[in-house]
């Protein structure tokens, strides 16, 4: 799961009312139970359903689904689930017959097959998982393993507003199965439980365990990478102490840039880079965006928050990170008395990132478009040909002359010759910090470019 897509997932958990809280005790799904015998492990195909007693739902082999709960009433069963791909709370509903050791779930006749859709690209959505959950299964409890345990939170912490617990089982690194689960009440311990697919876990391989706490796209909490002991049926019980991963509140002054299209805060006289989260972050850059005079058009702000550690990539890494609690902003257009780290002109090998106004995204596969300029020379390539030329630079001039460039077809030849076009316009420049924008004669932008250092 990626870092972004486990924020956003945790963000829905922790507002929704269906979600899949701390585990009450019950014996695993793997042990036979007198109280519900529709508890257990059920396997169709490489669908695996987890169904515990206590109404707790898993679905280990679905890297796609979080199982979250399940209930009965007569010969209705419901599901609840996180979808990754939707990015919210699904709702499944069928109707089951149970046999010995096989469970059978068929669509319910005139029910719809999840929540009903907001829009016709739901609509295709729903159609999709019309079938999801039905067929027949087959109990097994060797189909998955179990670990279970509980997270440690230092004595007289608090539990940050709308908590989710995340749990990760790993391979040298490498994510075998994680869960995210949200958190309530004033303990400082809470439970949790992870059921995996038997053939993810190779019986000579060492494995570890990590969590974090996370709130308003943040962590607050984490512990460290722990080694996990075998026993016959999976690992041992383990307890997690979790360590603080938060600093006081501070007021900060900064200008808000773009790297790589992800708005970053860097500190003014400084080379700090934070990411911006938090419950303001979100206002703060809609704010700047609506009064850009060309793309990604910095902005001095000053911005009160408290400075988090959140996901990054590559997975398992974290990033600096403020989280927006208020913030102000300075004129447009101005960095006065507000130094930020800045390119040169020549020597800097610029990458494409609009043309006019519209984002130019990067070939599948393909070189991104680029110019570099030399004493006496423009240098790039538009996505599919390098090309070179003359420039005349003065002061804030600059124009290009005489660009040839090799003749190659490609799927982003319409981006390049876009491009072309665009240096064939430029009048004058503006350097802010490490973004590059080429306007025309009527001071509108017709390029802009990011520096990147290789």
């Amino acid at each position: 799961m990626k870092q972004y897509v486990l924020i956003l997932l945790s963000a829905a958990l922790a507002l929704t009312g269906c979600s899949d809280g701390e585990p009450t005790p019950s014996a695993p799904a793997t042990e036979a139970s007198s109280d519900n015998p529709l508890s257990g492990v059920w396997v169709r195909d490489d669908q695996v359903l987890v169904l515990e007693n206590n109404g707790d739902f898993y679905l280990p082999n679905d890297p796609l689904r979080q199982g979250l709960s399940w209930e009965q009433q007569d010969n209705q069963f419901t599901f609840h689930f996180l979808d990754s791909n939707a990015l919210r709370i699904e709702q499944r509903s069928l109707q089951g017959t149970q046999q010995d050791d096989t469970l059978t779930l068929t669509a319910r006749d005139n029910a719809p097959a999840v929540e009903p859709a907001a829009d016709a690209e739901q609509d295709e959505a729903q159609d999709s998982t019309s079938l999801l959950f039905a067929g027949d299964y087959q109990r097994d409890s060797n189909a998955v393993g179990y670990l279970g345990g509980r997270v440690q939170l230092p004595d007289g912490a608090e539990l940050p507003q709308q908590a989710v617990l995340t749990v990760t089982l790993l391979s040298e690194s490498d994510v075998v199965l994680r869960r995210v689960i949200r958190l309530n009440g004033s303990d400082n311990r809470y439970p949790f439980r992870l059921y995996y697919p038997a053939s993810a876990v190779e019986p000579q391989q060492t494995y570890q365990i990590s969590s974090q706490i996370l709130a308003g796209g943040g962590i607050f909490y984490q512990s460290d990478v722990t080694d996990l002991n075998r026993n016959e049926h999976g690992f041992d019980n383990i307890t997690l102490p979790l360590d603080p991963v938060m600093t006081d509140s501070e007021t900060l002054r900064g200008a808000l840039v773009w790297q790589q299209s992800a708005p970053v805060f860097i500190l003014c006289n400084s080379d700090q880079r934070l990411q911006v989260s938090g419950p303001q972050g979100e206002a703060l850059v809609n704010d700047i965006r609506k009064n850009m005079a060309y793309p990604q058009q910095p902005r001095i702000a000053t911005v009160s928050g408290v400075r988090r550690k959140i996901p990054g990539d590559p997975q398992g890494a974290t990033q600096a990170a403020i989280a927006v609690e208020s913030y102000s902003l300075s004129a447009a257009g101005s960095l006065e008395d507000c130094t930020i780290p800045s390119a040169e002109l020549a020597n800097t090998r610029w990458q494409l990132t609009h043309l006019g106004e519209q984002t130019v995204d990067l070939p599948e596969n393909g070189k991104p478009p680029f110019l570099t300029l030399s004493e006496a020379q423009a240098r790039g390539h538009g996505g599919c040909n390098g090309f070179q030329g003359g420039y005349q630079q003065e002061g804030q001039t600059l124009n290009f002359t005489s660009l040839t460039s090799t003749e190659m077809a490609c799927p982003a030849l319409e981006t390049e010759q876009a491009f072309h076009q665009a240096l064939g316009r430029s009048d004058h420049y503006r350097i802010d910090g490490e973004l590059l924008t080429l306007f025309d004669s009527e001071d509108k932008p017709v390029a802009s470019f990011q520096a990147v250092y290789l």
